[in-house]
């Protein structure tokens, strides 16, 4: 494009040989004949060099200076002066003009300033545009800076860049997985947030990012605006987003505009990667946070001298402290003859050891100890030094009592099968003619691990058992077993009487069941005294009113 030259002189003559010199220069070429005539032509077109004579009908050069740089700042102003205002004319130069030629001029001198002028304009727009997008470049980094929040990175990065290209709309997209997300949106229709929220990886705008090249529409191309910007948001090789920017028509994006919006994008992803990352982090501590504060274990820290530095609401409900009572206590949990245990397992974990799954016992704030499992694992800052130990402890009290009941219902299941297999078997004895040394055999091997399977829950950890003691424990063997008996004490005798036969009532008339009876009670007592002698003096098997066994203690 031809660059513009304005002629403001008072003589038609030197405006007219000026004009055809420069015209076949190659300049377009208008003119003036006073600094009024000048200034209107100025306020409706721009030029790119203005000569100017200094002395005008109606003011001064230096006057119409004054108004040019208000007018038209970046027009250059080439000076022609006569021998009498050249001192006028070096000032105005030193103020605002770029050059001056001295009247008679030769054409080379004009057309040497006139390119002096229009190299200067050049650099001049050149330096100041790099400045304002150095200074666009500055505002974006020092506003995304201040805030890692991603929202709030994606609204300033789209803010700066369409008010610096002047965009009338503009839309920010964020990778998630194989989906691009609408994330920041300006200018754009209700129509547009609704049809285009997402975009799949076949989209066209996709494409262009995934090419980390920044992409220039023209035309309107089924798109609001006649020009359009794609700036691939980019981590190193890694695309992390798109901008999408906008402008009507009269307006496009030029290749400074594209080299600007390619370096936009580059500095951009780097920040919009950082904010991804501590979203992502900010996510995970607070589920942490979450999960810690709403689990049922305990957690607590403690730094390597034993005192607790961190106390969850689990371990209040637990232990019965609160927060604030804990921190900075050592080992108020632990109860005395505990804390050489503790001390060894806090040496481990301080050496990079876990300790998991020890059991044992800790005591609340009301005094009463109760039992837990705990796993003791190292706490490192982020040079890998262990600086603490984390506990993660959970009270079993009920699980202790469900396994002690589940002890309970296997030893009841297992008196159980045992007095079927008796029952079952008895009766075979009983028709079958079994030798008497075979069958006395089987009785004592029977009565012996029926004695085994259920003495410990009646006598067990007893260090003396009395008369009494003995007694009601026989009863209640055998009235578990199906029988019905009871037991007294007769000077130094137990006494046990039976109504109901724990084995098969069918089969009472065979002295075999008194005899397992017999060998049960007998068992039983040796089992705690050491000896004993037993015998049965009546038996439900000779249709009596009751069995009676006694018992004496051999001393």
């Amino acid at each position: 494009m031809a660059s513009k030259v304005l002629i403001v002189d008072d003589e038609a003559g030197i405006r007219n040989v000026l004009t055809s010199l420069l015209k076949e220069r190659g300049f377009e070429t208008s003119t003036a004949g006073t600094g009024a005539e000048a200034l209107k032509m100025l306020g409706s077109e721009f030029y790119n060099v203005i000569v100017l004579d200094i002395i005008l009908p109606d003011m001064t050069g230096t006057q119409l200076l004054d108004k040019i740089e208000r007018t038209s700042s970046d027009s250059e102003v080439v000076l022609i002066t006569g021998h009498a205002s050249l001192d006028t004319a070096i000032q105005a130069v030193r103020k605002k003009s770029y050059d001056y030629i001295q009247k008679p001029f030769k054409l080379g001198q004009l057309l040497e300033a006139i390119e002096g002028a229009l190299e200067h304009q050049r650099l001049t727009i050149e330096n100041r545009r790099m400045l304002e997008q150095l200074k666009f470049l500055n505002n974006i980094s020092s506003q995304i800076m201040k805030t890692l929040d991603l929202d709030s990175v994606l609204k300033h990065l789209l803010y700066q860049s369409m008010n610096f290209f002047r965009a009338d709309s503009g839309a920010i997209y964020l990778r998630s997985g194989t989906d691009w997300m609408l994330r920041q949106y300006s200018g754009v229709t209700k129509r547009f947030v609704t049809e285009f929220n997402v975009l799949g990886s076949d989209h066209p705008i996709v494409r262009d990012a995934a090419s980390a090249r920044v992409n220039i529409t023209d035309g309107n191309n089924g798109h609001a605006g006649s020009s359009w910007a794609s700036v691939p948001l980019m981590y190193m090789d890694r695309p992390m987003g798109v901008m999408i920017l906008t402008v009507k028509a009269g307006k496009r994006f030029d290749e400074e505009d594209k080299r600007l919006l390619a370096i936009v994008g580059a500095q951009a992803g780097s920040y919009i990667y950082n904010s991804v990352l501590f979203s992502q982090a900010e996510e995970t501590r607070s589920y942490l946070e979450g999960l810690v504060r709403n689990t049922a274990d305990a957690i607590i820290t403690y730094s390597l001298d034993g005192k607790i530095r961190t106390w969850n609401d689990a371990a209040t409900r637990i232990y019965g402290y609160g927060e604030a009572e804990a921190l900075g206590r050592y080992m108020i949990i632990v109860p005395e003859d505990r804390l050489d245990d503790m001390r060894i397992i806090m040496g481990k974990v301080g050496s990079g050891e876990v300790v998991d799954n020890h059991e044992t016992v800790r005591r609340r704030k009301d005094g009463t100890l109760i039992p837990v499992l705990a796993t003791y694992s190292p706490v490192k800052d982020s040079g890998g030094k262990v600086v603490g130990v984390s506990s993660i402890s959970r009270d079993i009290t009920t699980l202790r009592q469900m396994e002690e009941e589940q002890v309970r219902i296997q030893v009841l299941e297992a008196k159980s099968k045992i007095r079927e297999v008796i029952i079952d078997v008895i009766p075979l004895l009983m028709r079958r003619q079994v030798p008497e040394d075979e069958r006395n055999e089987f009785i004592s091997l029977l009565s012996q691990r029926l004695e085994e399977a259920i003495y410990d829950d009646y006598l067990g950890g007893k260090e003396s058992v009395d008369l009494k003691t003995m007694g009601e424990s026989i009863a209640h063997v055998l009235n578990d077993l199906g029988g019905e008996f009871t037991s007294r004490v007769e000077e130094d005798e137990i006494v046990i009487l039976g109504t109901k036969c724990p084995w098969d009532n069918q089969s009472r008339r065979n002295p075999v069941t008194c005899m397992l009876t017999k060998s049960i009670a007998a068992r039983f007592a040796k089992r705690a005294w050491g000896e004993a002698k037993v015998h049965v003096t009546k038996s439900l098997a000779n249709r009596d009113d009751c069995c009676r066994v006694v018992i004496r203690r051999s001393l």
